[in-house]
């Protein structure tokens, strides 16, 4: 027996000794400083996961830096993960260059950190999105397939199909979602009365199409579950304040966010992912919470009907961060998905 956990013990401190990490940092355009990205891992299975943060303008490496998701003690031990920030952040407004803040643009850019990541590591390159930054891996794979033909697959997760100018958002996905949720809370005999009201309701109401019913709405599925909230405390904050490219003045005011974010988030009005997913030949994993209101799992059921070569996960007792309300079930999809146990 003693020998057994000798072996044993040897053997966890040889994957340890020998694992091959990295914690790199650099910029895919050096003279302008446009997309700074930030590499944490393990290389050992020569697999990089490239973070696309959700947002239509969110810092991705202040994410990876903080620790946030805590992937470091978990997905990181097996494979790297690739944090970047999108192009115009990180600048004084005054010299972003608005006619290159587009969701073309975007995608050209997410090939382009790609192929640095594949070149520089001689790795397998997966994109790996949440919530806006799942759609834009979505749009990326479908735009460009054979530009992207070098990546591994998409993974997007609680990443909603429809648009803040969809309508079927509206009408369609978001009503049903409620529908379904309080049916569920029905056949488990739980609050019965109140999920009763919610699905008269809803189905006298049948779509969201004013302010006053959007805000009850939210009431009845704020109801259904209670997401999982990581205060970021002092030491993450550190983590992040003296490293690349953090600039405290410009983010304090996030004058940059604000302006690329806009631009972007007013160019979803002319995107239908309805008609861009079927385009997509990659392999492709759509992940979402049971309990995620923004990308509700009825969506996902039905993008799965145009797509060539896609899974659809439903993480139960989840909402729109289902990796921090379910970490372990969350990476052990992810994990499946690329064939890493």
């Amino acid at each position: 027996m003693k020998r057994i956990l000798l072996m044993y013990v040897l053997l966890l401190v040889n994957q340890f000794v020998f694992a091959q990490k990295v914690k790199d940092f650099f910029y895919v355009e050096p003279e302008a400083k446009n997309l700074p990205v930030f590499v944490r891992g393990n290389l050992n299975n020569e697999t990089i996961l490239l973070f696309v943060q959700g947002g239509t303008a969110e810092n991705g490496i202040d994410f990876g830096r903080s620790d946030y998701p805590r992937w470091k003690t978990s997905l990181e031990t097996k494979i790297a993960i690739a944090y970047f920030d999108q192009r115009g952040l990180n600048k004084s407004v005054k010299k972003i260059d608005t006619t290159m803040i587009n969701s073309t643009q975007v995608a050209k850019d997410i090939i382009a950190i790609a192929k640095e990541l594949q070149q520089r590591y001689q790795a397998n390159i997966y994109l790996f999105g949440h919530s806006t930054g799942g759609q834009d891996v979505l749009d990326c794979l479908a735009k460009f397939p054979k530009e992207t033909q070098f990546i591994k697959a998409g993974i997007a997760f609680n990443a909603p199909i429809t648009s803040d100018f969809s309508p079927e958002r509206y009408t369609i996905y978001r009503p049903q979602y409620l529908k379904n949720i309080a049916a569920d809370f029905i056949s488990r005999d739980q609050h019965t009365e109140y999920w009763k009201e919610a699905l008269d309701w809803m189905t006298k109401t049948d779509s969201i199409h004013n302010p006053d019913i959007s805000k009850r709405w939210n009431t009845y599925v704020d109801a259904a579950f209670t997401e999982t909230k990581r205060k970021t405390g002092l030491g993450m904050a550190l983590k992040v304040i003296f490293s690349r490219p953090y600039n405290p003045i410009k983010y304090l005011n996030e004058k940059d966010n604000k302006l690329v974010g806009d631009i972007l988030w007013e160019a979803q009005r002319n995107v239908n992912r309805w008609k861009l997913i079927p385009q997509i030949e990659h392999r492709v994993l759509l992940l979402t919470g049971k309990f995620d209101a923004i990308a509700v799992p009825e969506e996902l059921m039905e993008a799965q009907k145009l797509m060539k070569k896609v899974e659809v996960i439903i993480l139960p007792n989840c909402g729109h961060r289902s990796f921090l309300d379910q970490p372990e079930l969350f990476e052990n999809e992810v994990l499946k998905f690329i064939g890493i146990n």
